[in-house]
């Protein structure tokens, strides 16, 4: 039993094969009601079931399966003539044709088996069943021994390494057209010697010839070299039936670019294909929502796609075009309408990043206008009897409250449109001195080239940046009492820098390699307030920079042309 069961193996499917076509071939050489016959086919149908591709061949079987087999077997023995020869031919041929293969020697074997089974059918059974006249006792003896060679050349050609053999794939359609065309030719061979008194070799050729020309007429038919002919009709009409598909297309995109909400969107759509002719109602099933439109029908078509359940009915019992029609239609406005979800989605994460980011750039401004007001109120709790201090702490408040004032407008309106523009601009002189009061008596050098006074910049920007520079420098102070500070302006006609400059210690340069980039951690403050600052100084077209880094200098710039 173990020796039987290689015999299925994979390995061993090409001697199967082999086999089995040179006991066809012998059982053909004798009379089909011949015992001889007789015996050679019973082996030739043993071997054909141990090869057949459609049933599992490594299972046993069943009482009723084995009883077909075998009832089968010996009917197929009681009857054999030619007629039934040729039927078992075409089926033979048609399983071959089927069949498909994953390598190319496989392809070689069943191209050789192929060959063999047509031309056994035209010249052996064809002529012995009709009673033509076939071709000359030499001609047919070497044909003879050219198929003979066949059978013999399969078991030596290796076959796929593997376990048991599995059933393989069949293309029936492919398999069907092969086998009836093979009977075609060969009818119409025998009826051409009939009708037109030709030799059957004549006639055979004739027929061939024909059917060549029918299959390069219709591939040319199907698939012309300028890309149109019935294919491409028969493809276009699928996806015609009722709705133009260039005009669903387009009017999908319109109603995209009409409607925002993804909701709305597949409304309208639903009811543009509503009035379609062949479309009596359309429901649309989004799971959170749905819309109907038009009539129900005793024939719904239902098609599921991007997130959307359409059924579709129709006015008459939809077909197979019809089906595939429906799906296609549905499944573009599934992509559209994912497209707009997603388009959705991407509106509102930008809102939320712009109200994100708004808000962790008004953190520091904040932060400045809360050191500015604790300046303003620890000199307001100051005790005095000097009238000179008196007036220094007035003009202080006249100076600092409608600043501080007009910068928390800005941080509200901010907030209340993160996404709107900047500020507009203002002259450099101007914003200078205003930092200028911010700063004084809080121990800052300030100095300042401005060769043009009237020059034009993004002051709400240079706000936020430098004094965050300084509140870093005054961190910094903190833990260096006698660090000093200077801030520098500069400006010419092109170009125009401000400087804040401490000399303390230069930063780490593993630090300093991360600052603008990310948020980095430092116990002098030197954490996310840098990179969100060289995010707003980037959005101005302003320049953040670390022009200098090293012991007793450590400078930052920020530039602009």
């Amino acid at each position: 039993m173990a020796d039987f069961s290689r015999i299925l193996e994979r390995r061993n499917e090409h001697r199967v094969l082999g086999v089995m076509l040179l006991l066809l071939y012998a059982a053909l050489r004798a009379d089909a009601a011949s015992p001889v016959a007789a015996a050679l086919m019973t082996s030739h149908l043993g071997l054909f079931f141990l090869w057949q591709p459609i049933w599992q061949r490594d299972q046993k079987l069943d009482r009723g399966a084995a009883a077909l087999v075998i009832l089968f077997s010996a009917a197929f023995i009681a009857l054999l003539g030619w007629a039934l020869v040729f039927a078992w031919l075409i089926m033979l041929i048609g399983i071959v044709a089927g069949r498909s293969v994953q390598t190319r020697r496989e392809r070689y074997v069943y191209l050789l088996t192929l060959a063999f089974l047509i031309s056994e059918l035209l010249i052996e059974c064809v002529p012995r069943w009709l009673e033509v006249r076939t071709l000359a006792p030499g001609v047919v003896d070497a044909v003879r021994l050219g198929l003979f060679a066949i059978p013999c050349a399969l078991p030596f050609i290796p076959a796929p390494p593997g376990g048991p053999r599995t059933t393989f794939p069949i293309d029936f359609f492919r398999g069907i057209t092969v086998a009836l065309m093979t009977a075609l030719l060969g009818v119409s061979s025998v009826l051409m010697t009939y009708e037109l008194d030709l030799d059957y070799p004549k006639a055979l050729i004739l027929g061939l010839l024909a059917l060549g020309g029918f299959l390069l007429t219709l591939g040319w038919l199907l698939r012309p070299a300028t890309g149109s002919g019935l294919g491409a009709l028969w493809e276009k009409s699928l996806m015609n039936i009722g709705t133009p598909f260039e005009a669903w297309i387009a009017s999908l995109a319109a109603l995209a670019g009409t409607h925002e909400d993804p909701q709305s969107f597949v409304a309208a759509a639903a009811h543009e294909l509503a009035d379609t002719p062949w479309v009596a109602g359309i429901t649309v099933d989004a799971g959170a929502w749905q819309a109907h439109h038009g009539r129900e029908t005793a024939w719904p078509a239902r098609v599921e796609a991007g997130g959307l359940a359409v059924t579709i009915y129709v006015e008459r019992q939809p077909g197979a075009t019809l089906l595939v029609h429906c799906r296609l239609l549905v499944q573009i406005l599934g992509h559209f309408y994912t497209a707009k979800r997603r388009e959705a989605e991407q509106a509102r994460e930008a809102h939320l990043k712009a109200i994100h980011e708004t808000g962790a750039r008004l953190t520091h401004d904040i932060k400045n206008l809360l050191q500015s007001l604790k300046l303003m109120t620890t000199a307001l709790e100051e005790e005095t009897d000097d009238p000179a201090r008196e007036a220094e702490r007035q003009s202080l408040l006249r100076r600092q409250v409608p600043d501080i004032t007009r910068r928390l407008q800005l941080a509200l309106d901010k907030l209340q449109q993160p996404a709107a523009g900047t500020a507009e601009d203002v002259p450099l002189a101007d914003w200078w001195r205003r930092l200028v009061a911010r700063y004084d008596g809080r121990g800052i050098r300030f100095s300042a080239d401005i060769a043009d006074d009237a020059r034009a910049v993004p002051g709400e920007c240079l706000d936020s940046v430098v004094e965050n520079l300084l509140d870093n420098a005054l961190q910094k102070r903190l833990l260096v009492p006698e660090l000093a500070i200077d801030v520098l302006a500069t400006s010419a006609s092109r170009h125009f820098a401000v400087q804040v400059i401490d000399d303390g210690a230069a930063i780490a340069p593993a630090l300093a390699a991360q600052l603008f980039k990310q948020s980095v951690t430092s116990a002098s403050g030197l954490g996310i307030g840098l990179f969100q600052a060289a995010r707003l100084a980037a959005l101005a077209d302003l320049r953040l920079a670390l022009a200098e880094n090293r012991d007793g200098r450590v400078v930052f710039e920020l530039a602009g042309g």
